[in-house]
């Protein structure tokens, strides 16, 4: 397969969870057609020492993983610090809460973007966290493209720190009409659907968002949002007048 086309770039932070983000690991691993079809890119704080040494271990066992360890940032942030070390076409935002469940994930994804000639779409899955949301059809963990970033600036806005950037993802793609669901299924082992503790990860994550009042953050941000509306709008118009 050449490098970076058709392939697939997972990026994640994970604090305070290396057993529960090898689990992730693992299941992309037993669950994909092709071992080459992807790798996965995973930001550690260089505070959290249990995960910078449990993933020097999973180095020596699973083949396509990247562990970049760095200060404690926004969260919405990590997943563009990785972003320059991906050589991949399709850009999965994970979870170190996630489990994949589906055979065949890789090629399912791969083949949704081959019908695109533009790469502008997002594509999820089924998590099982569905029902925390109040909008329908809500992807937790996005799937876009390098095109997508290229053109954004940015694979999230750098101003989050706990949710809302998986809402950014999905705005976008609803206000364009790109957003599909695919027939896979990554289980989402989160404390709100009853499958994990909630541990101290959860804890300050529920505690930044209400000391940065996310909501209000998301909001005032609307205008950049609608400029990042525009420029995909702008450059399928144009793919399309150059066909």
């Amino acid at each position: 397969m050449e490098e970076g086309s058709n392939r697939i770039a997972i990026v994640l932070g994970s604090r305070g969870r290396p057993m529960r983000l090898e689990a992730f690991i693992r299941s992309l691993r037993d669950l994909a057609n092709d071992p080459h079809s992807y790798k996965v890119y995973v930001y550690i704080d260089e505070d959290d020492t249990p995960t910078i040494d449990y993933s020097n271990q999973l180095k020596e066992t699973y083949e396509q993983l990247f562990f970049h360890v760095g200060p404690r940032i926004i969260m919405s942030d990590m997943v563009n610090k990785l972003y320059p070390h991906t050589n991949e076409d399709i850009i999965f935002l994970g979870g170190d809460d996630l489990v994949m469940r589906t055979k065949g994930w890789d090629s399912i994804i791969i083949e949704a973007y081959k019908e695109f000639e533009d790469k502008i779409l997002l594509c999820y899955g089924k998590d099982g966290g569905e029902r925390v949301h109040t909008q329908e059809n809500f992807a937790t963990h996005p799937i876009i493209s390098k095109k997508w970033v290229e053109i954004q600036g940015y694979v999230t806005p750098p101003y989050f720190s706990c949710d809302y950037s998986d809402t950014w993802s999905n705005d976008l793609a609803d206000a364009i009409d790109r957003k599909y669901i695919l027939p896979f299924f990554h289980e989402h082992m989160h404390f709100t659907v009853g499958k994990a503790p909630f541990d101290s990860t959860y804890k300050e994550g529920r505690d930044r968002f209400n000391k940065d009042n996310m909501p209000s953050v998301y909001s005032k941000l609307k205008p950049l949002l609608k400029s990042d509306i525009e420029k995909l709008r702008k450059y399928i118009r144009n793919f399309n007048n150059e066909k």
